[in-house]
């Protein structure tokens, strides 16, 4: 399989060997220098060594060995559907996009390809984690999809979150309002903190809804803003990081090692769950085609649901 890749322009002149290393970090820096030597890697169509300095629009080929997709739950389901968008609720453990290995096994995908009816150009409005479950808007068509964008930037399209985090909150609600920026000091280009570099104003309001066994506390989680990660670096922050979090629960070491060895299920031992309890369980704007209030939920999930029956008397949740 050969697949390609635009440079974008934060990643201009760079080498190819540190273009791939930050950007597909599904291999190591030395897998990638095997890659290159092996011949597989072409800049705009002309063989590379990974010495070559990339410019903005530049198109990297790889030409990949055989290999098995990670494993996803395609289990999603279609909540809400009119003639111009999809309401998806997304399981905990599948991508929205393609990323790293994951070529066939993400949403987007799914819908256009592999869906009956086929969505041919559904493009996603609203984006999660892989391993947040919840709602999902997909647009129909590149029309609805600019008008949909239009209202996530103007912040008129409002979520609502569950999430089980580690301790109490005190106090048990308010306001988290700080900004958010890249990690400078961590081994992965795609962790962020607050205050971090070219930190940018995030802002996310939270309530306590219970607390279980002393240890556990489950919030819903309103975000005012819409920064990368803002949910779990403000919870992260608060010393409640989200139970099963990973990326925010681990170190950087943890975490690498963990990347490398995913099936090794001793490396997530210390974090209780196997993915992160953060559920996006409503969405509301005002429909950008008829003018009507639009809400669409996501009934709360099963496994977080188990889980937290585990860890308190009662025999339900009854959270949602």
């Amino acid at each position: 399989m050969i697949i390609s890749s635009k440079v974008p322009e934060k990643f201009k002149y760079l080498t190819v060997h540190k273009y791939l290393v930050l950007r597909f970090t599904y291999l190591s820096d030395q897998e990638w220098r095997q890659r290159l030597a092996q011949g597989r890697v072409f800049l705009n169509e002309r063989p590379c060594t990974g010495n070559e300095i990339v410019f903005k629009n530049d198109i990297i080929f790889y030409n990949t060995p055989d290999f098995t997709e990670p494993p996803a739950d395609l289990d999603y389901k279609i909540v809400y559907e009119d003639e111009w968008l999809l309401g998806i609720n997304k399981p905990g453990n599948l991508l929205v996009h393609h990323s790293g290995k994951s070529f066939k096994s993400n949403l987007i995908y799914q819908l256009r390809y592999v869906h009956s009816p086929a969505y041919l150009s559904a493009g996603i409005v609203t984006r999660l984690d892989r391993e947040t479950s919840g709602i999902v808007i997909v647009a129909k068509n590149k029309e609805v999809l600019k008008k949909m964008n239009k209202l996530l930037k103007e912040r008129k399209i409002h979520k609502e979150y569950f999430a089980l985090v580690l301790g109490i909150p005190q106090p048990s609600s308010g306001t988290i309002n700080l900004p958010i920026g890249n990690m400078e000091n961590s081994k992965i280009n795609y962790r962020f903190c607050i205050h971090g570099k070219n930190a940018k104003h995030a802002l996310t309001r939270y309530t306590t809804i219970r607390v279980f066994k002393n240890k556990y506390s489950l919030l819903n989680l309103f975000p005012e803003t819409g920064r990368t990660h803002q949910l779990r670096v403000h919870l992260h922050s608060l010393g409640h990081t989200i139970v099963g979090d990973k990326l925010y629960g681990m170190t950087d070491d943890e975490y690498l090692n963990w990347r490398q060895n995913p099936e090794n299920i001793e490396n997530l031992k210390n974090l209780e769950f196997y993915r992160q309890a953060l559920h996006c369980s409503k969405v509301i704007f005002k429909h950008p085609f008829n003018n009507t209030t639009c809400e669409i939920t996501a009934s709360f999930p099963n496994d977080v649901n188990s889980f937290i029956i585990t860890n308190k008397s009662e025999k339900k949740a009854n959270i949602y």
